[in-house]
């Protein structure tokens, strides 16, 4: 059943990317070779305006002003929103941040930038600062999808122009950092032409930790992955690759860290009971990538305890080590499962400069299923453009529902963005926007349903 609940999802993803057919320009080749297919599109951007916002049912005026400004192979994003609270109180404040907070913490304010960068990540070297989205290093064993939510953290690549070696590294918090590390790639045989299955041979290494894994603990012990990578270009060109590898990660899994959902293997704090352990995990993997998309399916088995893909798009809330009552069911970790393999599935498509596609679906043995998929579009309907993400754990799994009637329900399993942009009159838009996410408040975090409805100008520089 669960074989066939695979396929389904992934034959799902795949025909959604092949709705729309190829045309026009192709990717560039770099971004072929490398695999590295920007994923910024979800990024916000753009408007000059302001509206009304409804977060959990209370009403703010929004005003906001998001430009990318490029100059050269400089970028730089700003994100200048402030909401007013027309119905605050006598000890409450009038003009909060973007979600409806207040401004007194350090990465309240950082928020306004939301990067400085330098260059691509296809390119020999490329420097960012700010907001990380769906962060991917390597083939993902160990991080994948990765988000620094509202901290600023760093991105560096470092590569020679024809991909015989390089490293990729990453800071989460540049203020407060405790998740660090990159990876580092060789191609030993690689010569300057005339290359074979041999001589483009790949072996990587790479090293991740989490020096503070659970906020609410003192001088516990960091969170490390270390992973061991192997690759065989089978076929190269400049309009296709495909590719074999093979990755080896080994994780200690911390007891502060990963939460169990049963209440007897906790203390009474609400952390899991028992001590460090050393956890592996393997995954084989084949890639195909050409001019407009990339696709890849891996069969991966795990020991004891093993968390796939660790740094992913939940890591960030599910470390909290709260009581499980106080998190969120998606954004949970648990390490007291069994052995377990199966299956982790991958399409990036981008058929039309207008057109991107994200999604990614995994399914181990005994285990739940994942899924992740994000869309953006801008101007195939003339006028408008639209972007949106939805993420989803669990599928099927603790409710009255079947898979297929579970996995279109928002709940608190879930995380689901939708962002609708018409051109009014050019350069005037309307935008509305529904959000339902969870935001860090102190040493936890909560849910938001959030609403806006915005009238303003869209500038490109």
């Amino acid at each position: 059943m669960r074989g066939m609940r695979l396929v389904a999802i992934s034959v799902l993803i795949f025909a959604l990317g092949l709705q729309i057919h190829a045309q026009d320009a192709p990717m560039e080749e770099k971004k072929l070779l490398t695999g590295a297919v920007e994923t910024r599109p979800f990024a916000k951007s753009g408007l000059y305006g302001g509206g009304l916002t409804f977060i959990d049912g209370n009403a703010y005026v929004q005003l906001q002003l998001q430009p990318d400004i490029p100059i050269g192979k400089l970028g730089l994003g700003l994100d200048l929103v402030m909401l007013y609270n027309p119905f605050a109180e006598a000890d409450e404040s009038q003009f909060l941040a973007e979600d409806g907070e207040d401004w007194n913490n350090p990465s309240t304010w950082l928020r306004l930038i939301r990067y400085i960068r330098y260059g691509q990540p296809n390119e020999p070297f490329h420097f960012r600062f700010g907001e990380l989205d769906y962060l991917t290093l390597g083939h993902g064993s160990i991080m994948s999808g990765y988000s620094n939510y509202d901290r600023r953290g760093v991105q560096l690549n470092l590569r020679n122009s024809d991909n015989r070696f390089g490293v990729e590294t990453m800071l989460n918090d540049i203020g407060a950092p405790t998740i660090f590390g990159g990876r580092a790639f060789l191609r030993p045989f690689q010569r300057t032409e005339n290359n074979s299955l041999f001589t483009r041979f790949e072996v990587g290494t790479t090293y991740l930790t989490d020096i503070d894994p659970n906020v609410q603990e003192i001088g516990e012990e960091p969170l490390i992955a270390l992973g061991a990578d192997v690759g065989f270009p089978i076929f190269e060109t400049g309009t296709f690759r495909l590719n074999v590898y093979d990755d080896v990660v080994f994780l200690n899994t911390v007891g502060g860290t990963a939460r169990s959902r049963y209440p007897e293997n906790q203390d009474q704090e609400g952390s899991p009971t028992g001590t460090t352990r050393l956890t592996w995990g393997n995954a084989v993997g084949v890639g195909f990538a050409w001019t407009q998309a990339v696709f890849k399916l891996e069969y991966r088995f795990f020991s004891d305890g093993y968390i796939p893909s660790v740094f992913d798009y939940t890591y960030e809330s599910a470390k909290i080590g709260l009581p499980q009552t106080d998190v969120p069911q998606f954004l949970g970790l648990e390490t007291d499962i069994a052995a377990r393999r199966g299956y982790f599935s991958q399409l990036i498509w981008q058929p039309l400069p207008q057109f991107y596609f994200l999604g990614t679906f995994e399914n181990y043995t005994d285990s739940e299923p994942k899924l992740y998929v994000g869309i953006t579009e801008s101007g195939i309907v003339p006028r408008l453009s639209a972007r949106a993400f939805y993420t989803k754990r669990d599928i099927g799994e603790g409710g009255d529902t079947n898979f297929f009637g579970d996995l279109f329900d928002l709940d608190e399993k879930s995380a689901f963005s939708i962002e609708l942009r018409y051109a009014i009159y050019p350069p005037l838009e309307t935008i509305i926007l529904r959000e339902y996410r969870f935001r860090r408040v102190e040493t936890k975090f909560e849910p938001i349903h959030k609403t806006s409805v915005m009238l303003g100008v869209k500038r490109e520089f």
